[in-house]
């Protein structure tokens, strides 16, 4: 019960909430069904609140809020296929985010991202040039966390998917460590490409 109070008077404050549940087991973290429960009804009675959700075991459990996900994922919530071309993957991404009402972003790995809001065209954005060696470790948090960033500062998607794009860039090539991107690392390959 604490953490929904929390989470209902944090939702008046805040102009974006990241849910990210990473394990692999049903109520075992803080996104419980009953904290689900809660999150669905704070987006209802916070329409313009942006939230975005990220699950390792998958979406198809969240209320009706905005979805951050992989190719993989994406198929196994809308019992797709993982192999489908993009012009196509692009199309049910639309499609997702209008029966939603809500965003959705679906990460390609070195094909970059691509992602929708209700009603609009959906948008691909290439990942940015690889050079020597990459490590993935903390890539989505960063493609996660700037696409709250720039949504919540009011740019648009394909805006929102460069700056994720590029804090990617930057994470990839942190070797050895769960990166990390700044401001100062992300504004130059925002504005270069």
């Amino acid at each position: 019960e604490r953490t929904i109070s929390a989470l209902s008077t944090l939702a008046k404050r805040v102009d974006v909430m990241v849910l990210l549940e990473q394990g692999d087991e049903a109520d075992t973290g803080v996104l419980d069904g009953g904290v689900l429960d809660a999150l669905g009804q704070i987006r209802r009675d916070n329409p313009d609140l942006l939230i975005l959700a990220d699950s390792r075991r998958g979406l198809g459990h969240f209320p009706s809020v905005g979805l951050k996900m992989n190719r993989e994922e994406f198929a196994v919530l809308t019992g797709g296929s993982a192999d489908i071309p993009l012009v196509e993957l692009c199309a049910a991404i639309g499609r997702l985010a209008t029966e939603r009402g809500q965003v959705v972003f679906v990460s390609l790995s070195e094909e970059g991202i691509a992602g929708a809001k209700p009603g609009e065209t959906p948008e691909h954005v290439p990942c940015l040039p690889l050079w020597g060696e990459i490590d993935i470790v903390g890539a989505g948090d960063a493609v996660m966390a700037n696409l709250a960033m720039a949504l919540a500062g009011g740019a648009a998607i394909v805006e929102a998917m460069k700056f994720a794009m590029a804090a990617a860039s930057v994470v990839v090539h942190q070797l050895g460590t769960t990166g990390t991107a700044n401001l100062g690392e992300i504004r130059p390959l925002v504005c270069a490409h």
